[in-house]
Order: C-alpha cells, then structure tokens, then sequence
C-alpha cells in the first residue's frame, strides 16, 4: 500500500474512534467508541454484529500492549461502572479481541451497558479503555 494510503486509512479509523455516537456497521450491526481511561492512550471502537439470537462483539484498540488485556460487558456506564462484570469477552491481545455473547444485539444496546478493557489479570481495577452501549448516543 502506498504511503498516503495508509495514512488515510488510520485517519479514518481514529476519526470513527473518536466519535462518541453510535454507528451501524454494513452487517446490520453496531459500532460504539472505546476512550482510553487513567492515561492509558488505548483507544478504539467495539462493533457489535447480530448472529441470530447471539452478539459477536469485536474490540480493536490503538495503542495496546502485546499482552492480554481482560475485557467484559458491565452493568452501568463508564462514568459509573458495576465492577462485577456482566459478560465475560475474549482478552484483548495486540489490540484486538472477539467473542460471541449468548444475547441479542437489541439486549446489549438498550442501555446501562458498557465494554470495559482492564490493564492485567493481576490489575483488573485499572481501566484502559471503556465504551458505552446504548442506542441513546444515536
């Protein structure tokens, strides 16, 4: 890929980053902001894509550790998280992660939900990044 291809292509990627809106994504689904929490500079989206009665919900941060990060759906909002997880995601490595949630995208999306990524195992009350779920930031 040329140079200014590329550039392009993370311009747009960090643009839709920085939305605090709701997007749809062409499968029907949705794409929700991650902001970066206690300095952390990770950032990114979460897209959550309808499989039938499932969710498949994908993370993708910028300026993530090689290492695992563990990742959830919790009850609340990232100013005012539940810290008891609600779903457990695959652990965010090299910035990304995918996992398939036993509820429908409309369940995830009603409100009072939002995607938490965690430092470490051993660290999980430093939050590094979290977004909010809810058709309301439409």
């Amino acid at each position: 890929m040329k140079p200014t291809v590329t550039c392009s292509l993370l311009a747009a990627f960090l643009l839709l980053a920085a939305l605090p809106s709701v997007a749809a994504d062409n499968s029907g689904g949705k794409v929700f902001a991650l902001h970066a929490q206690n300095g952390s500079g990770q950032h990114g989206t979460v897209a959550l894509k309808p499989r039938g009665s499932k969710t498949v919900v994908e993370i993708h941060l910028l300026g993530a550790p090689g290492s695992s990060e563990p990742a959830h759906i919790h009850s609340g909002s990232c100013s005012k998280l539940n810290p008891a997880p609600k779903y457990p995601l695959t652990p965010v490595v090299d910035g990304i992660s995918e996992t398939t949630v036993n509820q429908p995208l409309a369940a995830l999306t009603a409100g009072g939900l939002a995607v938490n990524v965690h430092k470490s195992a051993a660290d999980l009350k430093t939050y590094v990044a979290c977004g909010d779920l809810a058709n309301s930031n439409m």
